[in-house]
């Protein structure tokens, strides 16, 4: 799988011109992936994994899901204290599953929760006092959609930090064709 969104495909996504390369893979695999390519970020957090068991597939570009929670883990490791935890999850929703990465670190101000998915947008107080391109969610938000997903930021359960949350749609798995066999 590619690790890097080429600029190309990233103009696509703004214009809806993107076409996905999908397959039938399960969250955990995409979760695996992306902590591999994060585990040097990952080394003064501890890390919290709550996947739910007997997840269905998504059909998905599975690089593109894998560099949004790639993204999304950076950033979580960017903006914690040493030591902060960093709690990952997925579990079913309505009609899709839902993943969720989060932080301790001092948060984002309610009034930017949507504002962080704008490109270039770098706010200064909270989780984005820390300077960055203000890319990062905002491919994010661009790679969630094209899939008929979404994804915001919220504050986490826990009192401090943020939680992005990542929603993706099921779909159904073919059936095999009438007459075919095992």
């Amino acid at each position: 799988m590619p690790s890097v969104l080429q600029l190309h495909e990233f103009s696509g996504l703004g214009h809806g011109t993107l076409k996905l390369a999908r397959d039938w893979i399960g969250i955990d695999d995409i979760i695996n992936a992306a902590l591999r390519r994060t585990h040097d970020l990952l080394h003064n957090h501890p890390l919290i994994r709550e996947v739910e068991p007997g997840l269905p597939l998504l059909y998905v570009h599975p690089a593109l899901i894998e560099q949004a929670l790639v993204n999304v883990i950076e950033n979580a490791a960017k903006f914690s204290p040493d030591n902060g935890e960093i709690r990952i999850a997925a579990g079913r929703e309505a009609g899709g599953i839902l993943v969720t990465v989060s932080d301790n670190g001092p948060g984002i101000p309610p009034e930017e929760y949507t504002k962080v998915f704008d490109m270039f947008y770098t706010g200064n107080a909270g989780d984005r006092s820390k300077h960055g391109s203000g890319l990062g969610l905002a491919i994010c938000h661009g790679m969630i959609g094209a899939h008929g997903g979404h994804i915001e930021a919220r504050p986490s359960s826990r009192g401090q930090g943020t939680t992005i949350a990542i929603h993706l749609p099921l779909l159904e798995v073919p059936s095999e064709p009438k007459g075919a066999s095992p």
